[in-house]
């Protein structure tokens, strides 16, 4: 009940704090903006989550790939759809050899901090996943997200934290990028590492990762209404009792916003 209390109380912050933001309408942002402009705001991003929320009314993605580290597939999915003012829903759903099944997540976001006020972007989200880094039940993560868009550049930056319901498991994660938009193709750096926090047990301590990371070089190019992307790098990841192995991993996709 305690558990089920913070979250709700949590969920009300953010609509308070979105309410505040949606007092100044005239400088609300379009939420029908151009998908280059949107590309820079990250939107299309496959790892750094974007610190804008409400620059269209809804998008989509998804990408497929291969990680040569963990030697299988991966793939990833995520759509957002803005409920009222700075508020959006988002789900999507991950998919990798260790479980070998898709793993759902949804969850709100809220923006804080808007460029033109306080000189940065910045959101917070709240998410539900079916299966986290370590929290093979279940996690609920928190997503602290800011960035700052100049003319032709982006910057933005992820602060990750994760929990088991019981908060038997936890992990935390940075994620960063730098991207730079070149009339319709855009270019740039997208990074995640992730590692798990304080002792894993049961299962965990066996089956879950201690730490991974990875460093894409990325790539995208508009035509028409489509994004389309492709990411690689090389990566490292780290299970109990192995010593940490190397490879890269690749994927591409494509999105759209509507």
């Amino acid at each position: 009940m305690a558990r089920t209390t913070g979250i709700a109380g949590v969920l009300l912050c953010l609509c308070s704090i979105a309410h505040g933001q949606e007092q100044d309408q005239d400088r609300a942002p379009d939420a029908n903006r151009p998908i280059g402009e949107l590309v820079l705001d990250g939107t299309f991003m496959p790892f750094s989550l974007p610190a804008r929320v409400g620059q269209t009314r809804a998008f989509a993605w998804g990408s497929g790939g291969y990680d040569s580290a963990r030697k299988g597939a991966v793939a990833d999915t995520a759509a957002e759809v803005q409920l009222w003012g700075p508020i959006a829903l988002r789900g999507g759903a991950t998919y990798s050899n260790e479980t070998d099944r898709m793993r759902p997540s949804v969850g709100l976001r809220a923006q804080l901090l808007r460029q033109d006020r306080s000189g940065i972007d910045g959101a917070l989200g709240v998410f539900y996943k079916a299966e986290g880094f370590t929290e093979a039940e279940g996690e609920i993560e928190t997503f602290l997200s800011l960035g700052h868009v100049f003319e032709r550049t982006a910057i933005m930056g992820n602060l990750v934290y994760g929990q088991d319901p019981e908060g038997n498991e936890r992990d935390g994660e940075v994620r960063g990028s730098v991207l730079r938009r070149a009339g319709r193709f855009a270019f740039g750096v997208d990074t995640r590492a992730r590692s798990a926090l304080g002792t894993q047990r049961g299962t965990a301590a066996v089956k879950e990762p201690k730490y991974d990371a990875t460093l894409g070089a990325l790539g995208s190019v508009t035509v028409g209404g489509l994004v389309l992307f492709a990411e690689a790098g090389p990566n490292v990841v780290k299970m109990p009792q192995t010593t940490a192995r190397t490879g890269a991993m690749a994927f591409a996709g494509l999105g759209s916003a509507f």
